[in-house]
């Protein structure tokens, strides 16, 4: 848990904190390094940009690692990248190190919908795990990897705060939609 909020607290830093903000753009657990005291870090900053100062986006052609990067922007041309770009990468990224491996997220999603998320929990974690947290992670990568609509992606400060204290999730009521495109 406290490498998820390591990794949100950079998305922070580069998506709130800079200005103009910074977008990763490459954001898998291949680019997340861990010290000697297990702190997380983001790296490989080879594909990132930074926004135009004038009107806060990103006009590049779509580049990143499939199965991260944003369905929404793959396109054989220049899209506009924003937040919610780098927000889908981080929302695959929790369910890839909280789920067992080969779980993809049309499960998670169906174990969501049957009440039954914990199953989703890696194997190898035994159940040794704090399950509020563990569902708050896998909500949030839910959250995060919404395939619908990319406007209602939570911020990473909407995020970090979800992880920090649970309380509603911007967009949380689509999910509980059976209808949803999620």
């Amino acid at each position: 848990f406290i490498i998820i909020k390591d990794i949100a607290s950079a998305l922070l830093y580069l998506h709130e904190e800079c200005h103009p903000y910074i977008l990763h753009r490459d954001i898998k657990p291949d680019n997340i390094l861990l010290d000697n005291n297990f702190n997380a870090k983001l790296a490989d900053f080879g594909l990132s940009r930074i926004a135009d100062p004038d009107n806060n986006i990103v006009k590049t052609t779509a580049h990143g690692t499939k199965g991260y990067i944003d369905p929404l922007c793959m396109r054989d041309a220049t899209i506009e990248f924003d937040r919610s770009s780098d927000m889908y990468s981080f929302g695959m990224v929790l369910l890839v190190v909280a789920c067992t491996q080969g779980t993809s997220r049309e499960q998670v999603w169906q174990l969501y919908q049957d009440k039954s998320l914990l199953q989703a929990a890696d194997d190898n974690l035994r159940g040794q795990y704090d399950e509020t947290q563990m569902e708050r992670v896998l909500i949030l990568g839910l959250c995060c990897s919404r395939l619908d609509d990319a406007t209602k992606r939570p911020t990473i400060r909407q995020a970090l705060a979800f992880l920090e204290h649970g309380g509603p999730m911007p967009g949380l009521e689509s999910l509980i939609n059976p209808r949803s495109n999620l």
